[in-house]
Formats: C-alpha cells, structure tokens, sequence
C-alpha cells in the first residue's frame, strides 16, 4: 500500500520520514520516491504480510509518530 504524504514537513522528503520512523517507533516502511522518483514522491509504502497484531502495533507506532511531529 502506498500512503500519501499531505504533511508539509513530508511531503519533499519522504526519505527522511521513513528513516525518522524507523529510528523514533522501529516501524520499517520504504520511501515511495524509491520506487519512482515523480509518482512515489511524497508517499511511504507499507506491506501487509506480517501478522494482525504484529500490524496493529505498526499502525499504533505510525500514529503516534505522526501525532508526535504534527505541525
């Protein structure tokens, strides 16, 4: 799944949200400009394989994360 970026502070570096995630709530999602620097930029992607509680954390961290750098 590809989400979409509306944060100012993300929007142009999408690179960063995903390191600063990963380093601030351990979740591992890539940069979408990764995948194409003109459609996947200011987008992270999300895979749905592990298992559902294992998503529900991921999902609970990414929301914190995000409520935590609200501008």
């Amino acid at each position: 799944m590809f989400v979409r970026l509306t944060d100012e502070k993300w929007v142009n570096d999408d690179k960063k949200f995903v390191l600063d995630l990963l380093h601030e709530e351990h979740v591992l999602a890539v940069h979408g400009s990764g995948f194409s620097s003109d459609l996947g930029k200011g987008h992270f992607r999300i895979v749905y394989l592990p298992n559902i509680e294992t998503l529900n954390t991921a999902f609970d961290r990414i929301d914190s994360f995000l409520k935590r750098h609200r501008q």
